[in-house]
């Protein structure tokens, strides 16, 4: 019994003893990047515990704790720090911020998460890209830069470059691919081109359905995140960059010249004109391509004031840019405003605004390249007075004088405002926070157009003009509802919206033509002889609902679960609503227990493990596309008066919605060695239905054609990024870049079905089952017909020097039923770019290149004519008796030595060396005696070398005939400045 309570009394004393230990410690958290200014959720956990609390609204915290335990102190974007609890004195804990650790955060879309704490595929944009690689046009430096990311060039222009973006390949025909890009978190709808690249701190890319669901059915096609910068330093900051870019023409093809043309046009039609015989004779050959170009000059100038303090943050900017192409006529001259501005309205509540407005004038036409490349040479383009021919030389049509479009008066300008404003609320719970956010943007287009009598068109309808103008306006309200919560080894960030959006456009068109006088060019529309006029105005709305939750065990295991409930009013009454749900899963391998002190913890870094699969909507129709449509026919009453008429042109498609695209990826980020290697691999399958596409109904119904969820797409690839730090000395680096990745996309149903069901190929569309929707259904090739090849057999009554066509039913004849194949598709195998930096004491070196393997494609400059040499050729060696090649047919005034017309297709594959940039910054101690934090001065080279075997324009610009004969690409030698105060 003694014994017993002995026993008992001894515990209640080391009981009590221990209860006196604990204690309460209190303190603040002060952000040492804003002037020691409260923090609000700094999560603080007494170490090897999962005892834990955040801060306050004013920083402070309280913890039941005891002397000798230690307090972690971490917030996102900051360093973390340890402190050791010693006596009852109250806590003052400045957190400071870690570039590293900030460069480990990405944005994420309604947020911000850590890279170790993603789970879906999302691509950064490294920020040296933007500053190595100057260009007018943003789009430029995303070529090449991101895994998956395909930026297609077809054309130099003043504003950079035409250019097509998809992310994954193109999952639909009809329903559209681009991706949606999100400006400071609203859709941003405007050209790459209005974009100013010196004002975006960070680009994210989107790219499998998991990271792409909060965006719903806009997100299909993937989401490129672009976040404008904010002041950084708690001194008003003043920055300028500056260049100048000369541009030359790059890459042309070789067109015959007078004398060849003269020759083949003699041998194979023997009959010219007055004005040919008079050029030939004279020697007084044109070269068109070479009156339509000029050097291209572009000045680009740009400053901005930052800055912030204990209350507001501020970022101020303004652009201008004047570029002028390389074609004559061809300018882009943009003006840009924009101001991002946060303000603390007491310890609640937070304002900001991110607004930009933009000036664009895109006056004047230049000189059209279609009719440059293929003018005959023998024709001209001058009167003897020196003013321009309308008429080229004798002929009914090809005459027309590609240099006249520099007569067309033309004014093209355009206005746009885009105004991000938002009110942050901060709840009396912690980790509670209410965001309302509006966005409105306006869009105004003006544009008038006079073809007078010096232009071939205006001399044809004596004066011609077209006004047309068009705005638009979109609205859109996000409520925001987040939740963040760390508690001991879990952390929970939870996201809930419902937004609304409006989108309203209105356009008006007026041509008049026969004019009195060219004088008032086109400000007399009352002066017409003839004038027509159109309008229309379409309007859709969206309504959305999203949840997401994201949740981390001990920075190990991760989850991230999303659904988002999309409505929008282009789709039928029943069909109207979508339910996107995706999964995705994380497992951070190296911060396993099993890991640690291991060969592999010493080897990695960072390896993680990620799974997702969810389901996307595509809605990229028009608002109206459900609707009946009605077309006008007049006619004559029993009076022979004119009586309004209509008939029935399209039928109602009240049951077509949404495509939906489901897929998977699996993928791998990987960090060794302190980073000094890093990258991802993702791979990737996805998997389209309900494709929208139109259907041939009977005619009886009114329509021939209605609009059906019908056809099936797969998209699968692979994709790798990799980055190293081969040698990293106290002067001098070296890193590298590699990218590479394959896309395929395959048609699975087009909505043609035999009699058993199946699905088969839409010939008459162009959609082959098993290929993409770039693919080219053809004849095939097989050589040149040789003499003493010819007999009674021979197919098509073919003559030696004539094509060749392989005869795939072996019926000795040559039919398009039987005799015609896919030969192949415009969509790569892989592309590839390489990036190497070095930099040396204050000098830096990047050089950066592309390829694509794997893509073929008709190449238009050497297929056969049909115009009886009434345009220029491609030079090129003919098919003759004494030079029986087997590349081309022989020289005829037509294709009849081509009967079938079979394309010529090549190989469109390349390396190029895209990018040289070189640059140089002063010494600190060089520039603290003129108050300055930076000066660098570089100098960058674009296109300095293609390796290719591809003839004609640059083998970017493949696809249709009118890419092939665009603006041909420049090569662009820039000088710039920057300088910072």
């Amino acid at each position: 019994m003694k014994r017993r309570l002995f026993v008992f009394l001894t515990y209640m004393l080391c009981f009590t003893l221990s209860a006196f230990a604990q204690k309460t410690i209190t303190g603040v958290v002060l952000d040492g990047a804003a002037n020691n200014e409260p923090m609000l959720g700094v999560a603080i956990v007494i170490k090897g515990t999962s005892v834990s609390t955040q801060t306050d609204f004013d920083g402070k915290f309280s913890i039941s704790t005891k002397d000798g335990d230690v307090l972690i102190f971490s917030f996102l974007g900051y360093s973390t720090r340890e402190v050791v609890v010693e006596g009852d004195t109250p806590l003052a804990v400045v957190l400071e911020q870690d570039a590293t650790l900030l460069d480990d955060i990405i944005v994420v879309g309604y947020g911000v998460q850590k890279k170790s704490d993603v789970t879906g595929a999302v691509a950064s944009l490294n920020k040296d890209v933007l500053e190595n690689r100057p260009a007018p046009n943003l789009v430029t430096a995303l070529q090449g830069s991101i895994p998956g990311l395909k930026v297609e060039l077809y054309g130099s222009d003043a504003e950079g470059s035409k250019s097509s973006t998809v992310i994954r390949g193109s999952n639909s025909i009809n329903a559209g691919n681009a991706p949606l890009i999100i400006l400071d978190g609203a859709p941003y709808y405007f050209s790459w081109s209005e974009l100013n690249p010196d004002d975006i701190e960070s680009i994210e890319v989107l790219k499998d359905a998991s990271s792409a669901a909060i965006y719903g059915s806009r997100g299909a096609n993937g989401v490129i995140l672009i976040t404008t910068k904010k002041g950084q330093s708690d001194k008003a900051r003043v920055n300028y960059h500056g260049y100048m870019t000369v541009s030359d023409v790059y890459e042309l093809p070789k067109m015959m010249d007078g004398d060849t043309f003269y020759y083949y046009k003699n041998e194979a039609v023997g009959d010219f004109t007055l004005t040919e015989r008079n050029t030939f004779l004279s020697k007084n050959y044109v070269d068109w391509v070479g009156l339509a170009l000029r050097t291209g000059l572009n000045h680009y100038h740009t400053i901005s004031v930052s800055g912030k303090t204990k209350v507001n943050n501020y970022f101020v900017s303004f652009i201008a840019s004047d570029n002028k192409g390389i074609a004559k006529g061809n300018d882009f001259t943009k003006y840009s405003g924009r101001i991002n501005f946060e303000q603390d309205i007491g310890k609640w509540v937070k304002f900001s605004t991110n607004t930009q407005i933009n000036f664009v004038d895109r006056s004047g036409h230049h000189v059209d390249f279609q009719s440059a490349y293929y003018m005959n040479p023998l024709a001209q383009a001058y009167n003897s007075d020196g003013s321009l021919r309308l008429q080229t030389w004798e002929a009914s049509t090809d005459v027309a004088n590609p240099l006249a479009e520099l007569n067309v008066i033309n004014s093209n300008i355009r206005r746009t405002l885009m105004t991000n404003n938002s009110l942050d609320v901060k709840f009396p719970i912690d980790g509670l926070l209410y965001r309302l956010s509006t966005n409105v943007q306006f869009d105004s287009r003006d544009e008038n157009t006079y073809y007078g009598r010096d232009t071939y068109t205006g001399a044809r309808n004596n004066g011609l003009l077209e006004i047309y103008d068009s705005y638009s306006s979109k609205w859109l309200v996000e409520n925001i509802l987040s939740y963040t919560k760390t508690f001991g080894k879990h952390s929970l960030f939870l996201t809930a919206l419902y937004s609304a959006q409006h989108q309203t456009r209105e356009t008006n068109t007026i041509e008049g033509s026969g004019f009195g006088s060219d004088v008032l060019t086109y400000w007399q529309p009352d002066k017409a002889t003839a004038l027509t006029a159109s309008a229309s105005e379409w309007t859709k709305t969206h309504v959305s609902q999203m949840l997401r939750a994201n949740y981390s065990f001990d920075s190990r295991y991760l989850m991230t679960l999303t659904v988002r409930n999309d409505g929008y009013s282009g789709f039928g009454e029943d069909r109207k609503y979508g339910l996107f749900p995706s999964v995705a899963l994380g497992w951070n391998v190296v911060n396993e227990p099993f890991i640690k002190g291991t060969k592999m913890d010493k080897l990695f870094n960072q390896l993680k493990l990620r799974l997702s699969y969810g389901i996307n909507g595509n809605e990229a129709i028009d608002p109206y596309a459900t609707l009946p449509k009605l077309s006008t026919r007049n006619y004559l009453g029993d009076d022979y008066s004119s009586e309004f008429g209509y008939y029935p042109t399209k039928l109602e498609s009240p049951l077509l919605g949404w495509e939906k695209t489901t897929s998977f990826n699996i993928g791998l980020d990987y960090g060794m060695l302190a980073n000094r290697i890093s990258g991802t691999l993702d791979v990737y399958d996805a998997r389209t239905t309900d494709l929208l596409l139109v259907k041939t109904i009977p005619s009886i119904n009114g329509a021939s054609s209605i609009w059906e969820n019908i056809g099936k797409t797969h998209s699968y690839g692979i994709e790798f990024g990799l980055h190293s730090i081969n040698i990293s000395k106290k002067d001098f680096t070296w890193s590298t870049s590699f990218i590479i990745y394959a896309n395929r996309t395959k048609l699975v149903d087009v909505g043609l079905y035999d009699e058993n069901g199946n699905p088969i190929d839409d010939v008459a569309s162009g959609y082959f089952l098993g290929w993409p929707t770039n693919c080219y259904y053809d004849y095939v090739f097989d050589g040149i017909w040789q003499i003493g090849e010819i007999d009674s057999n021979t197919p098509l009554h073919s003559q030696p020097g004539y094509v060749r066509y392989k005869d795939l039913d072996g019926d000795g004849d040559i039919t398009p039923e039987k005799d015609q194949m896919v030969v192949g598709s415009r969509e790569a195998k892989f592309d590839a770019s390489l990036t190497n930096t070095f930099s040396y004491k204050n000098f830096s070196l990047s050089v950066y290149m592309i390829g694509r393997y794997g893509s073929l494609t008709p190449n238009y400059f050497v297929n056969s004519h049909t115009e009886s040499y009434r345009i220029n050729l491609y030079h090129r060696a003919f098919w003759s008796e004494t030079y029986p090649i087997n590349e081309y047919p022989s020289n005829t005034r037509d294709a009849s030595s081509n009967p079938k017309r079979v394309r010529f297709y090549r190989s469109a594959d390349f390396i190029k060396i895209k990018d040289v940039t070189l640059s140089y910054k002063l010494p600190e101690r060089v520039l603290q005696p003129l108050r300055m934090s930076k000066l660098e001065v570089y100098a960058n080279m674009k296109n300095l070398f293609t390796f290719t075997n591809w003839v004609g324009l640059d083998p970017e610009f493949v696809g249709s005939s009118s890419r092939q004969r665009s603006i041909p690409q420049t090569r662009q030698y820039t000088l710039g400045l920057k300088v910072s105060f």
